[in-house]
């Protein structure tokens, strides 16, 4: 009843009828095979099924050997069945395109080999025979176009194709479709997208200037508009009170700076003392100052109404404007003992531990924290720390050290259990030493006794970097574990249906997991292989054999892992093993490329996995699925998330609880207990619903990773995927984490924010199975008295981890902020990049419980903090004006902004898949990626300035062009326009770019050739080798972030609804426009007290 063609493996037959005579046709097919030989190791052919021997068996199934060999169970026993259950063994044909067993349990054992072929060759993009691609081009002409990350192979275009109709990319010779990668995906050569060999990633990256005190809307436009760059953002750039755009070298006015004055305790200060001669943006009325000052601002506000409530959108601020190239590689040059505000979290810099812990790895919202209760509840600024600890460090930044105490373990504080740091004092000729955390003063042990100078410095201070350094690593005592760490292994489960294979997804990973074996580094090079469809199949591999044994496992609703860990798990490196992997990877592809079946066991395959690692001590497992795993044990059920989405409040609240959660529950506690994480590549297609909701809850909870690509086409995702899986597989992840937070007396944590959980008693723990480099936390800090009488404050973060060598390490982070009792100096020195990311958590976390309410709130916290300012710090407070302090400029643009996310998003706008990937994406949002997420950057890529794309001198880097708002009435219809959003690059070609444009830039006549004309860098016109060496700029700017894909969006495409969604400035999702107006009104309730409400219309 099913038609099966031969396959290329020529193994199996032609048409497979009833059970006996499959098995009739199977033998016929094994006497016509001269070169089997039955004595030799099971190879790839080799096939093994097990199902559940539980299930009533069917009338004519054979329970014995048909043929009457030798039993092929290895003599290890890895074919026990678990749990004492019966295996049963007969012989018969394959079954990877049969529809499920419905009938007997048996295990088909396949002795048909493999014909011997050639395989595709496997070379990389210099022509050479597959070895490591990152040695540099000969050419160094286009040196700086043809970069890749360091952690994987180059991507090669057109190695892996779809084979859906629907979905995969345009028949040979055609033109290449809309919104397809930017080089043709039939293009045989094996080149990257943008064409080049890999190069070393050039660290430096932009950085903009700093600027502090106080924004002044009482200077004119033209002087707003000088006014130096913001922390995290380019230099505000605006018009002159002429229309005309400011020059980044017209004269500067530096803003006035507010005074030291002291606040106490008390919310509200003497008005003498706490503000500063400041003018506001007034709507219809100009502040104090001169007659000219007053008149360009009347002028600037359409005139001297003093009724009207609009504000010039142009006197709006905004991250805009020219950046300035770095002078010396590696950036600006800190040392973390004497900034008074980190560097930008985009901007690239060296910083310098001097005993305080890098900003990289902890950041804190306010940099001199209140002193009082009162006045830290007066600011209305959350105060919290933003904790990265395995951040990725550049080449100019010395390596964390790593210390080893023995079994005594680092020193530690009796009492609070602080490890020792610089800030640790030492009294009685060093033998007593003071806790810089709760005060204890104890005995020093005689090992780590030392005497102190007459200063009371430790004179064997400069040897030990525990107190020098803010950050270090100490290797952990046996006594910190309760088993012994293992390596960590990782295990691909990879969907294997129809599905699968008609979008790519099943070959792209298999050639992604091929091309990265000449990156992996030993130890941490033990994988595992599963595919799945209908039923589990595993691959087994043992020593000094030609080929891979296969093992298919039909009992899906209890499923087991057949063989043993160790021929399951292997060291892909080692030569007794890398050409099995070599060959399974390219024979994988061929044989379910005619597959049927379209059902998936995903929760059996989870199961096992994750069983798997468990008893190989520890891992990731990293599930590749393209539809709803809809059979066996953890079955998902379709549900209708537009109908639910429809239905209010419950309805929407239905899709943020996942289903089968016993299921999830069950295994979440074993990976824990285990250290195994999940991390989940979830690529439905067009319009599936494939239930995020429930695939996340495994790497919410363990520490894994969530990537969605939804109407997945690996000719046009295929590039993301590879450069996703590579670093997941390649980076310094650490596994088995136990974390803690400590702060300084007067300190508690009141909340953590996070994708994964706390302790139920203390929000200042958690254990999770893995952190990655990207790894963010947030712990926001609440005063439990007051701490006037401390000059610093001092959080301590420690974190118990094994890392990817199997070694159990401790890494301490000690950050020292300052005290302050000014309120005017808690808002100058407050971060809005760190503020903003607080916000933004706390608004996913309400939307994930089902608070509506969640934007009313975000917006309430904004207007706060301004209120407070205005009330508090700033002087003439008259109504209707606009004064904002200049750390906090930008928040009532990035609240806008935040409203209009996907993420945050009602009704049926948008699905409950992509707002719930978006909800998870912001929950482990990490600071580098917040200020391009939350504003995009538009960059214009034509006509591009004089020196942008040019060398700068330093280094590989290139001059930026300046940068525009992020608004649809800033583009111009006939130019071109690079989007960038953190995540993804997008080239915005409008729909009025002529042909001759088109021509002078790429050097093709239609828009649809201009991902083939970027696919080949060398034969660019000049202005595109501009364009591209911008891109390359951005992508050298975050090369310890994930890879950004570039893709061409012509105007009138579907990608281009997607781009427009993220023009922040613009109505999108029943938003208001945000360049319209900022209005700040005040109001006089009952109790007299004043209440300031932002409106945005």
């Amino acid at each position: 009843h099913d038609q099966h063609r031969d396959s290329q493996l020529n193994w199996m037959a032609d048409d497979l009828g009833p059970e006996s005579s499959c098995h009739e046709q199977g033998n016929a097919r094994d006497e016509a095979m001269e070169t089997c030989n039955s004595n030799q190791q099971p190879r790839l052919g080799t096939r093994t099924e097990f199902t559940s021997s539980l299930i009533p068996q069917a009338a004519g199934a054979s329970t014995s050997k048909a043929d009457g060999s030798a039993d092929a169970t290895p003599a290890n026993g890895d074919n026990a069945r678990p749990n004492g259950k019966e295996v049963t063994v007969t012989n018969g044909a394959p079954a990877a395109s049969q529809s499920p067993p419905r009938e007997a349990p048996h295990i088909d054992v396949l002795r048909r080999p493999v014909r011997s072929r050639t395989l595709p060759s496997f070379s990389n993009a210099n022509g050479g025979d597959g070895q490591d691609d990152r040695s540099p081009r000969t050419s160094p002409a286009n040196r700086r176009l043809d970069c890749s990350p360091a952690y994987a192979p180059r991507f090669q275009v057109g190695a892996v194709r779809s084979t859906s109709k629907s979905l995969g990319p345009p028949p040979p010779g055609g033109p290449p479709r809309v919104g397809h990668s930017a080089s043709p995906p039939h293009s045989p050569p094996p080149t990257n997208r943008f064409g080049g060999a890999a190069t070393p990633l050039s660290p430096p990256h932009l950085s903009p200037p700093t600027w502090q005190g106080e924004l002044n809307f009482g200077v004119s436009p033209a002087a707003a508009a000088e006014v130096p760059g913001l922390p995290g953002f380019s230099r505000y750039h605006g018009p002159t009170p002429g229309g005309e755009p400011t020059t980044p070298g017209s004269p500067r006015r530096t803003p006035p700076r507010l005074p030291s004055g002291a606040v106490g305790g008390s919310p509200r200060t003497s008005r003498s003392d706490a503000r500063t001669p400041a003018a506001a943006l007034t709507p219809g009325a100009s502040p104090a100052g001169s007659s000219t000052r007053r008149s360009r601002l009347n002028s600037a506000l359409g005139g001297n109404n003093r009724s009207s409530s609009r504000i010039d959108p142009e006197q709006v601020p905004r991250p805009v404007g020219q950046v300035e190239p770095v002078k010396e590689e590696g950036g600006k040059r800190y040392e973390t003992t004497r900034y008074h505000v980190p560097p930008p979290a985009t901007a690239v810099a060296t910083i310098i531990d001097r005993g305080s812990t890098s900003c990289e790895f902890m950041r804190c919202t306010v940099n001199q924290v209140p002193a009082y209760p009162s006045t830290a509840n007066t600011a209305h600024i959350p105060v919290a720390v933003i904790c990265q600890p395995f951040a990725e460090l550049t080449k100019y930044e010395d390596p964390v050290s790593l210390i080893d105490f023995g079994e005594s373990g680092p020193l530690r504080c009796p009492r609070c259990k602080a490890y020792v740091n610089p800030h640790f004092t030492w009294v009685n000729q060093g033998k007593e030493s003071n806790c810089n955390f709760c005060g204890h003063r104890f005995e020093v042990p005689s090992e780590y006794y030392c005497p102190v100078d007459d200063k009371g410095r430790r004179r064997d201070k400069d040897d030990r970097p525990e107190l020098l350094r803010g950050t270090v690593d100490y290797i952990a005592p046996s006594d910190y574990s309760d088993t012994l760490p293992g390596v960590p292994a990782v295990v691909l489960v990879i969907e294997a249906t129809q599905q699968s294979v008609r979008a790519g997804l099943l070959p792209q990973v298999l050639w992604t997991l091929r091309s990265l074996l000449n990156f992996m580094e030993r130890p941490a090079s033990r994988i595992a292989l599963i595919t799945f469809d209908h039923a589990l199949h595993f691959y087994a591999f043992y020593p000094n054999v030609e080929g891979s044994r296969w093992v298919t496992v039909s009992d899906i609703e209890d499923p087991f892992v057949p063989c043993s860990s160790s021929a399951l798990c292997i060291d892909a490196l080692d030569d007794a093993y890398r050409s099995q992997v070599e060959t399974l990877c390219g024979e994988l592809s061929e044989f379910f490329e005619e597959t049927t079946s379209e059902q998936a066991c995903g929760g059996a395959a989870l199961k096992v996995a994750t069983e798997l690692l468990a008893s190989c001590g520890g891992g990731h497992v990293i599930m590749f699925q393209s539809s709803l795993p809809n059979m066996g044990i953890g079955a998902l059920k379709a549900r209708d998330d537009l109908r639910l989405a429809r239905e209010g409040e419950g309805g929407q609240q239905q899709l943020f609880l996942p289903q089968q959660a016993p299921f999830f529950d069950t295994l979440i506690a074993d990976c824990l207990q285990h250290g195994v994480a999940v991390s989940t590549f979830a690529c439905p297609p067009v319009g599936m619903f494939i239930d995020i909701t429930s695939l996340s809850a495994l790497p919410r909870r363990t520490g894994g990773e969530l990537f969605y690509f939804p109407g997945f086409d690996s000719a046009v995702d295929g590039e993301r995927l590879h450069y996703e899986l590579s670093r997941l597989v390649t980076q310094n992840a650490v596994y088995s984490c136990v974390f803690k937070i400590r702060c300084s007396k007067g300190l508690t944590v009141e909340s953590m924010l996070a994708t994964w959980e706390p302790e139920v008693i203390d929000p200042s723990t958690f254990n999770v199975s893995r952190l990655s480099v990207d790894a963010s936390v947030d712990f926001v800090l609440s005063h439990s008295e007051r701490i006037e009488w401390q000059k610093h404050v001092y959080l301590q973060v420690a974190c118990l981890h094994t890392d990817r060598c199997g070694r159990r390490l401790i890494r301490v982070h000690t950050l020292q902020l300052p005290v302050t009792s000014s309120l005017s100096n808690v808002f100058r020195y407050t971060e809005i990049d760190a503020v903003t990311n607080v916000l933004i958590k706390q608004a996913a976390m309400a939307a994930m419980a089902g608070n509506t309410n969640f934007k009313e709130r975000m917006t309430k916290s904004c207007v706060d903090m301004l209120h407070a300012y205005r009330v508090n710090c700033a002087s003439m407070t008259s109504a209707g004006q606009l004064i904002l302090p200049e750390s906090l400029k930008l928040l009532p643009l990035c609240m806008s902004s935040i409203r209009k996310m996907p993420a945050f998003r009602a009704g049926t706008e948008i699905r409950a898949d992509e707002k719930m990937a978006a909800l998870i994406r912001v929950l482990g949002l990490p600071m580098p990626l917040t200020a391009p997420l939350i504003y995009p950057r538009v960059y214009t890529m034509y006509p591009l300035p004089e020196r942008a794309g040019n060398p700068t001198g330093v280094g590989d880097n290139v001059h930026m062009p300046p940068t525009l708002a992020c608004s649809s009435d800033k583009m111009a219809l006939d130019r071109i326009y690079l989007v960038d959003t953190g995540y993804n690059l997008r080239l915005y070609i409008r729909d009025e770019v002529s042909m001759e444009t088109l021509e002078d830039v790429f050097g093709v006549s239609t828009v649809e050739e201009v991902p083939a004309a970027l696919a080949v860098p060398e034969e660019l016109p000049e202005a595109g080798e501009r364009i591209l060496a911008v891109v390359w700029q951005i992508r050298r700017e975050r090369s310890r972030l994930p890879w950004q894909p570039l893709s061409v969006v012509p105007s009138g495409s579907p990608e281009e609804s997607k781009l427009l969604a993220t023009i922040c400035e613009d109505r999108v999702a029943g938003e208001m426009n945000m360049s319209i107006s900022f209005v700040m009104c005040i109001k006089w309730s009952k109790t007299k007290r004043i209440e300031a409400v932002l409106t945005i219309a």
